[in-house]
């Protein structure tokens, strides 16, 4: 979770670029909605509870978490104009973009430069 904290930290720079943040996780809405007020996030935690985003996507990790549970692989998208433009995927969930990375992808983009 502290990846949904590095994205907040820099949700401005985010804005400013025009890119808006979304985060998609497998848990409850109630557990989203908890963990959003914790960690005072600015963007929405969308709940993918029976993992039907995360199968059109072709993002299912089969008994990929612990105790051999299905669970989403970890991606980041890019989308502009409802076309994907970037995306990065790992097969370890507990690996995830750092916001600086994605930060640096995002002035690529857009041709941007953040502080």
């Amino acid at each position: 979770m502290s990846e949904l904290q590095g994205l907040q930290s820099r949700i401005k720079n985010f804005r400013a670029s025009g890119f808006q943040l979304i985060a998609i996780s497998p848990d409850t809405v109630e557990e989203n909605s908890r963990v959003a007020r914790k960690m005072k996030l600015d963007f929405p935690i969308l709940s993918d509870g029976d993992l039907t985003v995360t199968k059109a996507l072709g993002l299912l990790h089969e008994k990929g978490g612990m105790g051999g549970h299905d669970v989403p692989r970890p991606a980041t998208f890019l989308i502009e104009n409802g076309v994907i433009t970037w995306r990065d995927l790992t097969d370890n969930w507990r690996v995830r973009i750092q916001a600086d990375e994605l930060l640096e992808v995002v002035q690529q983009q857009a041709g941007l430069a953040f502080n």
